[in-house]
């Protein structure tokens, strides 16, 4: 009887040590030095008084695409051609082009995953989601066509969210606005004119969005947050 006493004493030992063991193990979904997640949010800001040059009543943004990747890749280079994804995406908004040309970069191993979200209703409308960005695929490119426009979008481009070994806390970004230089059109309604030849990606800096100089104000703002 001494023996099994001593016995189950042991036994009560072990659990008690494993379980104590068991408060080192990260748990499911716990905090990973490796991978941060995020919070977007895409607030557009684009309004009748922002810029009121010929300002269309159906102001909107097309879904937002993009991915999470290396630092010697890109979603896209200024003064260079745009990719049939970029040019179908700055026309219309659409996505299935571009989408195939980022899962190709995912298969060389220099992007991690597809961002692929809804757009903005109305052009001070605003979505948020989520994203879960690894330390080898810090940086985030991220575009979203002006709408209605000849071939115009916004862009977030090569943002790395692991700076200095450090996680980016919480940051701002003012889009660049880009024309991709497939479109002759001059204003937001003007009706389709194929550029031919084609231009070189450029920044716009003319009316009815800039002032000659710049787009200011930005016609919206991405916000990343690490939750």
């Amino acid at each position: 009887m001494k023996n099994l006493r001593i016995l189950s004493l042991l036994l009560i030992g072990i659990l008690f040590g494993c379980s104590d063991d068991d408060d080192n193990v990260q748990p499911p979904g716990g905090s990973d030095p490796t991978t941060a997640t995020y919070k977007i949010t895409y607030q557009g800001t684009w309004s009748s008084s922002s810029h009121p040059t010929d300002y269309p009543s159906n102001s909107h943004f097309s879904g937002v695409i993009g991915m999470a990747h290396t630092a010697d890749t890109t979603l896209f280079k200024e003064n260079t051609l745009a990719t049939n994804g970029i040019k179908v995406m700055a026309e219309t908004g659409g996505k299935s082009p571009l989408t195939a040309e980022i899962l190709d970069i995912i298969s060389t191993g220099k992007a991690d995953f597809l961002i692929s979200e809804g757009g903005l209703s109305s052009g001070t409308a605003k979505i948020e989601f989520e994203i879960t960005v690894s330390s080898d695929h810090s940086y985030v490119s991220l575009v979203s066509m002006i709408a209605p426009s000849p071939d115009w979008f916004v862009a977030v481009e090569n943002l790395d969210l692991y700076a200095d070994n450090e996680w980016v806390d919480d940051v701002t970004i003012t889009p660049i606005h880009y024309d991709s230089g497939t479109d002759d059109g001059e204003t937001f309604t003007s009706p389709n004119a194929p550029s031919d030849p084609v231009v070189n990606i450029f920044e716009i800096t003319s009316a009815p969005l800039g002032n000659g100089t710049e787009v200011t104000p930005a016609v919206a703002t991405f916000r990343f947050q690490k939750i």
